[in-house]
């Protein structure tokens, strides 16, 4: 039995050099495999939101956060010794870039609902003067800074150069773009395109009504206020509380961070949190 720790160790170092010997390409292979997809991923992400990544970019990009997957969690473990933090770290780094995906989106998607009164009046105006649907949003996004009038500007790249009619152009930006007011916008061209109609009456219209939108937005935003706050305070009372538990008593601080029970508890506390935070939004958004 005494020699029972050294045949360990030996067949653990075998094993480990078997691996890295046999199994090297078959683990790289699959690493670049991976990135291959995560890098057509972020060229789609970086189309949709505008962010003018070229191939090549996405691809340095994907390698990044493939490479982040592995050395993080690694370099958590390191440091803090605990395999449960590392595991967190892994489940976080994984997540990153779908949460800074969806967060940009939602950004982007904020930004169109601000300045689309602004697009509707330039359509209004260049109605007005005597062009077509399709000549008043060349002239939105020729006009209209911002994601806005990137994204009308799409509209008419498409038109101009996709040979496709306004009516599948505006279809498309529709399925593309969920905010309220354009979707309202956009069916109301759709219908105007198919059915035949006044364009300037329908916009006109349009207008007037996407201002009584943005009004009662503005006001269910403001009654809303407290509910975001308490959100907020969710967030920060927690770590807050645990610091000043730690200062206390300091001999809290190994129980939670030396101990697998206490890992287990930070962990359990940390899904607690961010299952309340995400509640109070998703309350939020329905309320809206």
């Amino acid at each position: 039995m005494r020699y029972l720790p050294l045949i360990t160790s030996t067949l653990f170092a075998v094993s480990i050099a078997l691996i890295a010997l046999f199994g090297s390409r078959s683990i790289w292979g699959r690493f670049e495999s991976r990135v291959a997809l995560d890098a057509e991923k972020f060229d789609r992400w970086s189309s949709d939101l505008f962010l003018g990544w070229d191939a090549k970019k996405s691809l340095r990009i994907a390698y990044a956060a493939n490479a982040s997957m592995i050395v993080a969690p690694l370099l958590t473990w390191t440091l803090s010794g605990s395999p449960i933090f590392a595991a967190g770290v892994a489940v976080a780094v994984y997540a990153l870039p779908g949460i800074l995906l969806r967060m940009a989106r939602q950004k982007r998607l904020a930004r169109i609902d601000r300045r689309l009164p602004d697009a509707i009046n330039v359509m209004v105006s260049s109605t007005r003067a005597g062009r077509s649907l399709g000549q008043s949003i060349d002239e939105v996004a020729a006009k209209v800074s911002g994601p806005i009038g990137q994204e009308f500007g799409r509209i008419a790249n498409e038109i101009r150069q996709g040979g496709i009619s306004v009516e599948n152009a505006l279809a498309r930006a529709k399925a593309r773009i969920p905010v309220e007011s354009f979707l309202m916008v956009s069916t109301a061209l759709i219908i105007n395109c198919s059915k035949g109609g006044d364009v300037l009456h329908i916009l006109e219209r349009i207008s007037d009504a996407n201002r009584e939108l943005c009004r009662l937005k503005e006001k269910i935003y403001t009654e809303t206020s407290e509910v975001r706050a308490q959100g907020k305070i969710i967030l920060f009372m927690t770590p807050l509380f645990g610091v000043v538990v730690c200062m206390f008593d300091p001999e809290i601080r190994p129980i939670l961070f030396d101990s697998l029970a206490g890992n287990l508890i930070l962990v359990v506390v940390g899904c607690l949190q961010a299952f309340a935070v995400v509640w109070i939004r998703r309350i939020i958004r329905t309320t809206i």
